[in-house]
């Protein structure tokens, strides 16, 4: 059945064509002024438009053009009498599809209006494909764009930030985040979250099997959530903690080279269409781009970290330190600022490895380099030296600054014995030296011997102290 507007001021030719059309199961609108069309044409959503030629050429076709401009999609069909200059037809016939000459029988009139929903059908199924191939268009633009960039780039931030813009572009909803698997503690961590509580959910957790994306990296198994009141999988957790109401999920796991690497989730979709499948296959494909560049960029930032970092403590090793030092002391010359450095020496190591042995004397120099890490904090930069050896730059730090931490570090030394999760309880202390720039020393080799002859100066003293260089 069709929704039909008939424009005609002629109420009994109207009220006949209204009849014909009941009866074979039209629903037919009758508008007896040309001011009432506009609005029954935008009101009723007719699909076709039925009106009298001489209405419709009057001002110029202005009536018609307006009707058009209204709804371009509404073919029309005119009523023409046969008195009807051809010169008026022929401009008519500009702005219609098809009209039909008066008079005209029942089957004529059906015939035409038929040919008339046939050419909307047409119309609207060339307005989908169009809408379609537009978006496929799009799609397929983006993922070209988002290969070509993750190509040209191995900083993880990056990655992310590229494959998460992409995706906010092709499916608009209130939050997206890529959440990331920490192998050592095997948890999920919200590495990107966008929307509305992305800040407050940034660098949270949650473990495998918790919550609908702990349950995609557990499963390997993409997901649709239509509504997580119904999902027992839902975690609420989230939502509690920072008052955002999370309705619907669409979730898909990141895999590359048969590994999981995380979750991409995205919550709320926009528009009144739930997620689909269609979404879900678009997920996909982006993740399967994304996966394999986002795992390339870990694998680089892996490889930086180990290039300049001590494998048995964790800390920057000795190389990374000297190049640190040399840009931190050009950058405190160029501004006229201090430096700071610490050389530290353990107490009583040569003890540890005669009575335990260099496995468990390793397993003291990585607790020990526990306790340091957890007092020294960007822009400083803690090393392990060489041996039992450990070194602090202290950028644009002076010696009361530097003595404190200097004396925070001892104490946490000498504060708890090691080894004790190997039932044992070995005592280390720590004889620490300081040389600040300008006053010690204009060079990283000056500053160094400076600080490492306060350090032996305490060694000769009697240990377990901080000394400032002379």
């Amino acid at each position: 059945m069709a929704k039909i507007l008939i424009v005609d001021e002629d109420r009994l030719f109207a009220l006949t064509v209204v009849h014909v059309l009941s009866r074979y199961g039209h629903q037919a609108v009758l508008a007896d002024k040309p001011s009432k069309a506009a609005g029954l044409l935008e009101q009723e959503g007719a699909d076709l438009l039925l009106m009298e030629a001489e209405l419709a050429g009057r001002k110029g076709l202005q009536i018609l053009k307006e009707l058009r401009q209204l709804r371009p999609d509404v073919p029309v069909v005119l009523f023409v009498d046969r008195s009807l200059s051809p010169e008026a037809r022929e401009q008519l016939k500009k702005g219609v599809f098809d009209y039909i000459n008066k008079p005209f029988g029942h089957e004529e009139l059906l015939v035409t209006v038929e040919r008339g929903l046939e050419r909307r059908r047409l119309v609207l199924s060339n307005k989908q494909l169009l809408s379609d191939l537009e978006q496929r268009v799009r799609e397929l633009s983006t993922f070209n764009a988002v290969a070509r960039t993750l190509n040209s780039t191995l900083k993880l931030k990056e990655v992310l930030d590229i494959v998460m813009s992409k995706i906010k572009d092709l499916i608009k909803a209130e939050a997206w985040s890529i959440l990331m698997l920490d192998e050592a503690s095997q948890e999920l961590v919200f590495e990107v979250a966008l929307g509305e509580k992305g800040d407050q959910i940034r660098e949270m957790r949650l473990a495998l099997g918790q919550g609908v994306a702990g349950w995609v990296a557990q499963h390997g198994e993409p997901v649709i959530v239509p509504d997580v009141a119904n999902d027992q999988r839902f975690f609420k957790g989230l939502d509690n903690k920072t008052g955002f109401k999370t309705r619907s999920i669409i979730a898909t796991p990141l895999i590359s080279r048969g590994r999981l690497i995380g979750v991409f989730e995205i919550i709320n979709k926009l528009g009144p269409e739930p997620f689909n499948q269609k979404d879900l296959d678009l997920l996909q494909t982006l993740t399967d781009h994304a996966a394999i560049a986002i795992e390339n960029a870990r694998l680089y930032e892996k490889a930086q970290k180990l290039a300049v970092t001590d494998d048995l403590t964790g800390l920057s090793n000795s190389r990374h330190c000297d190049h640190f030092f040399k840009k931190a002391l050009a950058e405190a010359k160029k501004q006229g600022r201090n430096l700071a450095v610490l050389f530290i020496d353990l107490d009583h190591m040569k003890e540890v490895d005669d009575t335990y042995g260099h496995l468990l004397g390793g397993q003291t120099l990585k607790e020990v380099a526990d306790r340091i890490g957890a007092l020294v904090k960007s822009p400083d930069l803690a090393s392990r030296y060489g041996g039992d050896e450990y070194v602090i730059i202290l950028p644009f730090k002076g010696a009361a600054e530097s003595k404190i931490l200097a004396e925070a570090v001892r104490k946490k030394i000498e504060a708890e014995p090691f080894l004790t999760a190997h039932k044992l309880s070995c005592k280390i202390t720590a004889s620490i030296g300081i040389a600040v720039y300008p006053e010690h020393g204009q060079t990283m080799d000056e500053l160094l011997s400076k600080a490492d002859k306060a350090m032996y100066r305490v060694k000769e003293s009697g240990k377990n102290r901080v000394q400032m260089a002379e």
